[in-house]
């Protein structure tokens, strides 16, 4: 790959994060149910055929816009699997996984800022003296916010290996779902939904999630 090439990519990556980043702008926490409430177990199983960059960024999204589970660790830390597990509320739920790999640069950036401008106004005002009123006019300087933009050097997060993936599925009160999300490249990656049905040896059996095509309309 030429340097056109690798810049070509590098930027493509960049635009893509920046993409994502404002797509996640309205975010918010998800509020679990408490162990005395109706609800489900989900395990977040995550594996890595390979790992690249410095850094790692995991991030499950419920209903599209509820943080279900993020962290940031070394990139080293998925060179085995990566679990962890949350209660949900047994309703209708839509799963959306991203994992990126990513390392630090310094580049050269443009940021806006703001800054006060003057500029020059006319304002009237009452001239008269005893009984006899006058309107008159004069010239001012005001003020106003505008917005500038520079080329600054930032340490910038430079994204190596990216891919998401989403299932939709119906989990039942009472019960435990493995979510498994497999990554094998950049965009090579697939989540998988299973029932963990509990055997009588203690271990558990793997069935095919109840899945749906889209979340019900409320």
């Amino acid at each position: 790959m030429t340097d056109v090439q690798k810049s070509n990519v590098t930027c493509f990556f960049l635009i893509y994060i920046s993409a994502l980043l404002s797509a996640m702008g309205c975010v918010r926490a998800y509020t679990p149910p408490t162990a005395a409430e109706p609800h489900s177990v989900l395990k977040l199983r995550r594996s890595y055929a390979m790992t690249k960059g410095t850094n790692l960024s995991e991030r499950f999204l419920i209903q599209k816009k509820f943080n279900l589970f993020s962290q940031t660790v070394e990139a080293r830390a998925a060179e085995n699997p990566l679990i962890d597990g949350v209660l949900i509320h047994p309703e209708a739920a839509q799963i959306d996984a991203t994992s990126s790999f990513f390392h630090y640069e310094m580049r050269m950036v443009r940021e806006s800022y703001q800054e006060q401008e003057p500029y020059m106004d006319t304002e009237t005002y009452s001239c008269g003296t005893g009984t006899s009123y006058q309107t008159c006019t004069r010239t001012v300087t005001r003020y106003r916010s505008v917005t500038r933009y520079r080329d600054v050097m930032k340490n910038v997060q430079v994204p190596d290996l990216t891919c998401s993936d989403r299932v939709i599925f119906l989990p039942m009160e009472g019960h435990t779902y493995l979510m498994e999300m497999t990554v094998q490249d950049h965009n090579v990656c697939a989540l998988a939904c299973f029932e963990q049905v509990p055997q009588p040896d203690g271990t558990f059996q793997n069935t095919q999630c109840q899945m749906l095509t889209a979340l019900p309309e409320k």
